[in-house]
C-alpha cells in the first residue's frame, strides 16, 4: 500500500503515525477488535410481509426473518428491506439500526425516525437492508442472553467484531434477492456501528464501497490525535466491544501498533468514505480527517472521500446523500 510515517502532504499532522502496510489487519485483530470466525450459513429466510409502492409509489417493502446456522445453535432476527419500485439491478446498502426496524418507519420523533430517508434514497435508486444491532449481539457486558458471540467456541471477538459479522449476513440475504445487483454494495453505520461498518469493510471483499458516519474512537479518528473520545474513557464505558486486553493501552496511545488510517487503508483498492460533524467533538472530527488524509496514499483519485457538515452527532438525510452520490 505504500506510505510513509507520517499524515499526507499538505496536511497538518502534528504527530508521527504507523507506516501504511499490507500486514497490519492481524494487529487490529489482535489488538482492538479481535476474531471474528469463518461460518454462519444463512439457512432459512422466512418472508413475513410484503407491500408495493410504499413511499409514494417509490418502494416495495419486505420484512423476513432470517435463520443463520451457527456452531452452537441458530441466530434468528428480523429484516427490513426497502427496494425502489421499477428497478431491476439495485445497489444496495445494508446497515444496522438501535432502536429496531419499525423505529426506521416511524414518523415521531427519534434518532431512527429522521434517519432513515427511506423515499429520497430509493429516488437515487438505491435499496436498503436493515435489522436491529442488538438481534445480533446485545450491547450489554453481561447480557441476560447470548448473542452471536454466545454461538460459536473458543473465539475471542468483540461487539464491535460481532455486528460486523452482521453485515455481512445482511449481504448473504441480499444475495438472494433478484433485484438487488450484489457488484454494488454499501455498508453503511452510525457512531459505533460506524466502527462495524469499517471493519465489516476489511474483512468482507463483497463490500464496494464502506461509509462511516461520525465513528469516532476506534473507528475513523486517529488514536494519537488529542481530542474526543479515548481509549480509557471508551474501554471504562464499553468494554464489551473490544478484545480485553485493549484496555491495556487506556493513555497509552502512541504505544499501539496500529492507527486507524492504517484500518481506512487496509480496505483499499475498494472504497472508502467517512462522514463527520462540525459539533461532535466526542468522535474527533479533525482526528477523523486526518486519518482520511494519511490513508489516501493507499487509493487511487477517487477512492477515498470525506465530507464535514454543520450539527451535532446524528446520522441525517445530508449524509446519506453524500455518501451514495461518492
Amino acid at each position: 500500500m505504500g506510505g510513509e510515517n507520517t499524515c499526507a502532504e499538505g496536511s497538518e499532522c502534528p504527530m508521527q503515525l504507523p507506516p501504511l502496510g499490507p500486514d497490519v489487519v492481524e494487529e487490529f485483530t489482535r489488538t482492538i477488535y479481535g476474531r471474528t470466525p469463518d461460518g454462519g450459513k444463512l439457512s432459512e429466510l422466512a418472508l413475513q410481509s410484503r407491500e408495493e409502492g410504499v413511499l409514494d409509489g417509490a418502494a416495495d417493502r419486505f420484512r423476513h426473518r432470517a435463520t443463520v446456522a451457527c456452531p452452537l445453535g441458530n441466530l434468528e432476527f428480523d429484516t427490513l428491506l426497502h427496494l425502489p419500485s421499477g428497478v431491476n439491478a439495485a445497489p444496495v446498502v445494508v446497515i444496522l439500526n438501535f432502536n429496531g426496524n419499525d423505529q426506521t418507519l416511524s414518523p415521531v420523533s427519534g434518532w431512527d425516525a429522521s434517519s432513515f430517508p427511506y423515499q429520497k434514497i430509493a429516488q437515487a435508486g438505491y435499496a436498503v437492508l436493515t435489522a436491529d444491532y442488538r438481534e445480533i449481539e446485545p450491547d450489554d457486558p453481561n447480557p441476560p442472553s447470548p448473542g452471536v458471540r454466545g454461538l460459536f467456541p473458543e473465539e475471542t471477538w468483540g461487539a464491535v467484531a460481532a455486528w460486523a459479522w452482521g453485515l455481512s449476513r445482511l449481504l448473504d440475504i441480499a444475495a438472494t434477492v433478484d433485484r438487488i445487483d450484489l457488484t454494488k454494495t454499501v455498508a453503511l453505520g452510525h457512531s459505533r456501528l460506524g466502527k462495524a461498518a469499517l471493519w465489516a469493510g476489511v474483512l468482507d471483499e463483497r463490500i464496494t464501497v464502506t461509509a462511516s458516519n461520525e465513528s469516532g474512537c476506534c473507528g475513523a479518528a486517529l488514536f494519537r490525535h488529542p481530542g474526543g473520545e479515548d481509549i480509557e474513557a471508551i474501554t471504562r464505558r464499553f468494554p464489551h466491544w473490544f478484545v480485553p486486553s485493549f484496555a491495556q493501552y487506556a493513555g497509552r496511545e502512541d504505544e499501539l501498533p496500529v492507527d486507524q488510517h492504517q484500518l481506512l487503508a487496509s480496505i483499499a483498492p475498494r472504497r472508502v468514505y467517512v462522514c463527520s460533524a462540525e459539533d461532535d467533538a466526542w468522535a474527533d472530527p479533525e482526528g477523523e480527517r486526518l486519518a482520511v488524509e494519511a490513508a489516501r496514499p493507499a487509493f487511487g483519485p477517487d477512492g477515498i472521500g470525506y465530507h464535514i457538515r454543520p450539527g451535532g452527532h446524528a446520522l441525517l438525510e445530508e449524509d446519506w446523500l453524500k455518501v451514495l452520490a461518492f
